[in-house]
């Protein structure tokens, strides 16, 4: 189990940040590469130290500017985790939906697939929305 994150070269990075608008300093491409390539769902803190393990001047205001300039332009989503006042961060950009284990805290990507809504057209009928995301709380069963 686990989530697969895309293996991104830096320069493929790059090209995502400039064609989204934002200007490629080295600090907006450690934390793009933190969330982006190698974190799995990390809260802002998280991002913070993993980058400052090679940014070590890096200013907490520049990781969370980082941050939400990077929701803004759709290079990240933001989750909200129940119970936990902490934004965590996904660079996973399909369609999916997510498990949160109980127990650890760990965040686990689905298959949007994987989850069917028997009354999808009743809740459109009902319902304005742009996107449907399900967050199933539960226990990850660990080999």
């Amino acid at each position: 189990m686990g989530n697969k994150l895309p293996a991104l070269t830096r320069d493929e990075l790059i090209r995502r940040l400039m064609d989204a608008g934002v200007a490629p300093t080295a600090q907006r491409i450690a934390v793009a590469q933190y969330v982006m390539c190698e974190g799995d769902h990390p809260t802002a803190e998280e991002v913070a130290n993993a980058v400052r393990t090679r940014l070590p001047m890096i200013s907490r205001a520049t990781i969370y500017n980082t941050l939400g300039r990077l929701v803004e332009v759709g290079l990240l989503r933001e989750v909200r985790v129940p119970h936990d006042e902490s934004l965590h961060y996904d660079g996973n950009l399909d369609p999916h939906h997510h498990l949160i284990d109980k127990g650890s805290g760990e965040i686990v990507d689905l298959d949007f697939n994987e989850v069917q809504i028997a009354n999808l057209d009743l809740l459109r009928e009902r319902y304005r929305f742009d996107k449907l995301v399900v967050t199933i709380e539960g226990t990850i069963p660990h080999a």
